[in-house]
């Protein structure tokens, strides 16, 4: 049995552990909010950052069985083919490009990114188609599909295909680095100029296939210098892919990227074999005119090569196995050597 108990004497001086319990006891008449933290935030973030980079090598296996193996081997051996071909195949690849960005971008920034892309080429194309003043007089048949307005709903999946592979060959050929736009007006500008060149590049070869004779997806109204096509056009895809970097890098010049994980040289790799088999799959296709089999690799093949030169190991701004230098370092810069 316990001994008798009594109150303590408030007249009795403060001891040690009264004068802690005072310090750290709330102010009188404070509210406070309970704040529960969701075990399962972490865990769902660490689930994602597993499952997209696979989804990418998923969806990018698939793209090349359809768009370049199965086609390397016609005559050799008959593989069964995807249906609605161009489509799926167009929706695969934009598929990849929205997993290869969510993983490497976050979901906020890649929301931004293909939220612009669609929605400045719909209207460039809108513009375009209505007034000639864009890309030239043309118009978009029933090839494609559905259209809204007078472009077909798959044209803006398209763009958005190849504006987020030809973004990381541009970053990778200018910074060393698969992602980001450091602050300035000179770096906003420099890479959203050479994405747009690099995107457009794809241009020259895939435009003469798909509005050549034998798929007719758009009609040239008046027949240009370049396999029919007018030369404003691959002005008017400079102007808007132009705009739709500028735009989108000017917002990722500002916000706090939130990868899923680290973006090394393998991740990059990836969008770096997307823009290399569009290429084959364009080429393999039944090219016509057979010009565009020559000029392709000379137009697209370069970017490649540069991308694949910044990832081989040992390039400068790598900075381990599989690691590519952060947005936070400063630009590699090689030093002179001066001999004695």
């Amino acid at each position: 049995m316990g001994g008798p108990t009594t109150d303590p004497d408030p007249t009795a001086p403060p001891t040690r552990l009264h004068r802690v319990r005072a310090r750290l006891a709330p102010p009188a008449g404070a509210r406070y909010r309970a704040f529960r933290v969701d075990p399962n935030s972490s865990r769902e973030k660490s689930v994602r950052a597993r499952i997209l980079p696979i989804a990418a090598c998923v969806l990018l296996a698939v793209f090349a069985y359809d768009g370049v193996v199965r086609l390397l081997l016609i005559g050799l051996i008959r593989l069964p083919k995807l249906p609605a071909e161009l489509t799926v195949l167009t929706t695969i690849l934009a598929l990849f490009s929205l997993t290869h960005a969510w993983y490497s971008l976050g979901g906020r920034l890649t929301l931004v990114f293909f939220g612009l892309s669609a929605a400045i080429s719909w209207a460039y194309e809108q513009i375009g188609v209505a007034t000639g003043l864009v890309f030239g007089a043309y118009h978009y048949t029933d090839y494609l599909g559905s259209k809204l307005g007078h472009v077909p709903y798959l044209i803006p999946l398209a763009w958005f295909m190849m504006i987020y592979p030809s973004y990381v060959i541009a970053n990778l050929a200018i910074q060393r680095r698969a992602t980001g736009t450091p602050a300035g007006l000179g770096a906003l500008l420099r890479l959203a100029a050479v994405s747009a060149v690099v995107m457009t590049a794809w241009d020259l070869v895939v435009d003469p296939i798909l509005s050549g004779p034998s798929a007719r997806a758009w009609i040239w109204e008046n027949s240009g210098a370049y396999f029919g096509i007018p030369i404003q056009n691959y002005a008017g895809w400079l102007l808007t892919t132009f705009t739709v970097y500028f735009c989108y890098r000017a917002v990722e010049q500002r916000a706090v990227a939130a990868p899923l994980g680290p973006v090394g040289a393998g991740m990059a790799a990836l969008a770096v074999a997307a823009y290399g088999l569009m290429l084959a799959s364009d080429l393999l296709s039944g090219v016509e005119p057979a010009g565009v089999a020559i000029i392709g690799p000379l137009v697209m093949g370069p970017p490649v090569l540069v991308a694949a030169w910044r990832l081989r190991p040992g390039a400068p701004g790598r900075n381990g196995p599989d690691q590519l230098r952060s947005i936070d370092e400063p630009p590699v810069r090689r030093r002179r050597r001066f001999s004695p």
